[in-house]
């Protein structure tokens, strides 16, 4: 009987230690939101493990930083940032730790649009499309020509980390660059019908897909906030000149002006996650459901 307990005993620490790497608790590569995980993965392969600081139900401009995520960044090998807001209190966290932790923040390596440049966007407190004047858009990961420097930075930072994998990096970031390249050529021949007309979204996540494929974006929130009754009005009037196609949701906002929109102009109601693991899966989507 003891001897029948001492086997079953090793077995278990046997099982104990043989815990995929999921079960060590840090990862190596920490990304700001979930899109990102998907593109790291498919640059490191099983090289590294990657997960995102912010679940996808959360709104990453208002998001508050937890402990744990701060300790999560300080044990990390990389951080990728986007620049929003929340992000601060993660690199303070990594400036306070007693680990050196890379910073990968793609928006100072990636050519970000202002509000005020791209002449696609329009939202309804504003009378025309130069509004928000300096104001920056960082949903670089929903543009898919904005994805590829991306790629690349990220080869190039990730291939520092592990030198010994530069090739592998190097190789899957090519096959990943491949994939959008193609991803954007069908969306080009999806959309072209749909050039110069305009989607309505909840919230102006769009803006670098609209840039890409030549559409409108009206954004029913006004200044990051829900529409007063005089804003909601303002879309309506903007969206009866703009040739509407859809209205898109989003669940980390709130929806109730687009959806009134919506109803009162019967347009299709299109919910999408912009903060979705698969960026790839998610923008087809996007170009699917315009073009249905």
């Amino acid at each position: 009987m003891k001897r029948l307990v001492a086997v079953f005993a090793t077995i278990f620490l046997m099982g104990c230690s043989m815990g995929g790497t999921e079960g060590k608790g840090t990862p190596d590569v920490v990304v700001s939101i979930p899109p990102y995980i998907s593109l790291v993965k498919a640059i490191v392969g099983n090289t590294m493990t990657v997960e995102s600081a912010l679940g996808a139900n959360f709104d990453p401009h208002t998001a508050e930083v937890t402990p744990s995520q701060m300790r999560m960044v300080q044990n990390a090998d990389l951080f990728i940032g986007i620049g929003e807001e929340y992000e601060g209190k993660l690199l303070s966290a990594i400036r306070e730790g007693t680990k050196e932790v890379r910073v990968l923040e793609m928006d100072e390596r990636i050519p970000l649009l202002s509000y005020s440049q791209d002449t696609n966007f329009v939202d309804a407190c504003r009378d025309i499309t130069l509004p928000l004047s300096g104001s920056k858009d960082l949903h670089i990961w929903l543009g898919p020509k904005r994805l590829i420097p991306q790629v690349q930075v990220m080869v190039d930072v990730l291939s520092k980390i592990k030198p010994h994998n530069q090739s592998i990096y190097e190789q899957n970031g090519e096959a990943l660059i491949e994939k959008i390249k193609d991803l954007d050529r069908r969306l080009h021949d999806k959309l072209r019908p749909y050039q110069k007309r305009a989607i309505i979204v909840s919230h102006a996540a769009l803006g670098y897909f609209c840039y890409d494929y030549n559409l409108i974006q009206i954004a029913v929130e006004c200044e990051g906030k829900s529409p007063l009754p005089q804003n909601v009005s303002r879309v309506y009037e903007l969206a009866r000149n703009s040739d509407v196609i859809c209205v898109f949701t989003a669940p980390q906002f709130n929806n109730k002006g687009a959806e009134l929109v919506a109803k009162e102009l019967k347009l299709r109601v299109i919910p999408f996650d912009p903060l979705s693991e698969d960026i790839l899966e998610t923008l087809e989507e996007i170009g699917n459901m315009i073009a249905q």
